[in-house]
């Protein structure tokens, strides 16, 4: 009688790439590839992340952008941008920051393309008035919404906006959080803190999809290359699956 061997085989899926892609990332946060500009306005995203927000916005064609975290202005001209090239003229951007720089008052105040952003809030991005500026022109747009989670990164701070913003987002919209990738450089000089480690965005959209959220991630916007937050974009269930542009 003979006995078949067992299947002992133990592989790693693309161990080497996925391994690189970790490193390369960590000396793109540490060395300040992130550190680009649109149209001269300083944009803090990784030139493959603006790619994906690209292939994102071209994909969902969104009539309302909800950005938290406006910081110099960069990244809301960049979505104003594409509304313009894309030939959206209807559609609109909301960015909330706790704070406004004077960078970002000047640039989205006189820049031409400044008339794509309906409202810059000034005040924490759960502040209860916020929520229902940002509510009501939820229920005025029709059409698809995409909200961009971009401030502050804790992990209490991010579940609790990623509760707070989920109800704007229906089936043919996008939610995406920033920066998945502190949980990766927790002790790297960029990211010291030690509580970055158990309390970062990655760990936040882990306790918003076990709460019972109506989400799941998505990869149908992803293409081979870095990331900040490849693992940041959620759908909900059953939608419509805008295709990759």
């Amino acid at each position: 009688m003979m006995v078949s061997p067992v299947d002992d085989r133990y592989e790693i899926p693309n161990y080497l790439v996925s391994d690189l892609t970790s490193i390369v990332t960590k000396l793109a946060a540490n060395e300040g590839w992130f550190r680009q500009s649109w149209l001269g306005a300083p944009i803090w995203q990784l030139p493959d992340d603006l790619m994906l927000l690209q292939r994102i916005v071209t994909g969902i064609r969104p009539s309302l952008i909800v950005e938290t975290g406006t910081k110099y202005g960069g990244c809301t001209l960049f979505f104003a941008s594409l509304l313009e090239l894309l030939d959206l003229p209807e559609s609109r951007v909301i960015t909330v920051d706790i704070c406004e720089t004077e960078e970002a008052r000047s640039l989205l105040s006189s820049h031409r393309l400044g008339r794509y952003v309906q409202e810059r809030l000034v005040a924490s991005s759960l502040e209860p008035s916020v929520l229902v500026t940002i509510a009501a022109a939820v229920a005025a747009t029709p059409g698809p919404v995409l909200v961009f989670l971009d401030d502050w990164h804790g992990g209490d701070h991010v579940l609790a906006e990623l509760h707070a913003y989920a109800p704007f987002v229906g089936p043919e919209g996008l939610l995406v959080v920033a920066d998945t990738s502190f949980a990766d450089l927790a002790g790297t000089p960029v990211a010291p803190f030690r509580s970055l480690l158990t309390s970062n965005p990655r760990s936040a959209i882990k306790d918003f999809l076990e709460s019972g959220a109506d989400f799941e991630r998505t990869q149908r916007f992803l293409l081979p290359g870095l990331s900040n937050f490849s693992d940041g974009l959620l759908q909900r269930r059953n939608g419509s699956g805008a295709q990759l542009t």
